[in-house]
């Protein structure tokens, strides 16, 4: 159970929060069911996010597994009592 309590632990915890974050952010802003929306309708006009466009469907094998390993790790760090 110590393992469970140590920095390093929290440290995957907190960067897997971080691309958390970061994905959730990708894919709102490169999903094609919010084009009407006044902040996202100019964004789409622009280069880059034609080209982030790119690599909507990439970012769910990066996000699905960062989830999964932040969830259990957060679960498993608090029932060790972190």
């Amino acid at each position: 159970m110590n393992v469970l309590l140590s920095p390093l632990i929290e440290n995957i915890i907190l960067i897997t929060a971080i691309i958390n974050l970061i994905g959730v952010l990708v894919l709102f802003f490169t999903s094609r069911f919010i084009p009407g929306l006044r902040l996202t309708k100019p964004l789409m006009q622009q280069r880059w996010h034609k080209v982030l466009y790119k690599y909507h469907s990439y970012v769910w094998w990066v996000l699905g597994p960062s989830i999964l390993i932040h969830a259990c790790l957060a679960l498993a760090h608090k029932i060790a009592g972190g």
